[in-house]
Formats: structure tokens, C-alpha cells, sequence
């Protein structure tokens, strides 16, 4: 989108990285990991009875899903970050410290 916005096709062979440096837009991947990173917080502090909690900490009444490979959940890329997110989440001082670090997993733009 962002090479039809500027009129620079693929041919001219410019990087995205350079595209992204001039427009000033930010990596669609790291937007999206502070945004579930802000949700993940916002929804730990929150009283357990609320239904976005219930839904978001849901396991099935047998505690099993489905016979097959396990599926990637939500909660999944925050525990594999930092184990005890849930407890970090009520200090939104060091909560908010760890969303930077947590996007840049996502941030294409970066040198690998």
C-alpha cells in the first residue's frame, strides 16, 4: 500500500526500510503487538466477573480442546515473552516498559 501511495513500483528496486524512513509510517506488525500488548494489561487489570476477562482466560469445561496440533492462542506469544505477565500487568510503570521490547518481535524494519 505504501509503494502505491508513493508511485514506486517494485522494479525500481527500493527497500521498504527506505519507503517506511521517509513516510514516517510505522511496521503494521509492531502496531499490532503494542496494541495486543496494551489489551493484554488492560484486560489482567480488570475485575475477574467482567466478560472480557471471563473470555479472554476461557478453557473448556474438560480443560482439553480438540484431538490435532495445538492451535497458537492468544496468550501464547505473551507467556512465551514473559512468564508472569499477569502479575507484571498491575504495575502499569513496568507494564509499559515491556511494550516496546514486545513489538519489536513484529517490527520488520529492523536488521535481523
Amino acid at each position: 500500500m505504501e509503494r502505491t501511495i508513493l508511485g514506486v513500483k517494485r522494479i525500481d528496486r527500493i527497500r521498504n526500510t527506505t519507503l517506511r524512513s521517509s513516510t514516517r509510517i510505522t511496521d503494521v506488525g509492531a502496531q499490532t503487538a503494542k496494541l495486543k500488548w496494551a489489551w493484554a494489561g488492560h484486560v489482567c487489570r480488570m475485575h475477574p466477573d467482567r466478560w472480557a476477562r471471563i473470555v479472554t482466560e476461557w478453557v473448556p469445561s474438560d480443560g482439553r480442546w480438540r484431538r490435532r496440533r495445538p492451535r497458537r492462542r492468544w496468550r501464547d506469544d505473551l507467556d512465551r515473552f514473559l512468564p508472569q505477565w499477569p502479575k507484571e500487568a498491575h504495575d502499569r510503570e513496568r507494564w509499559s516498559v515491556y511494550k516496546e521490547a514486545f513489538a519489536q518481535q513484529w517490527d520488520t524494519t529492523r536488521a535481523a
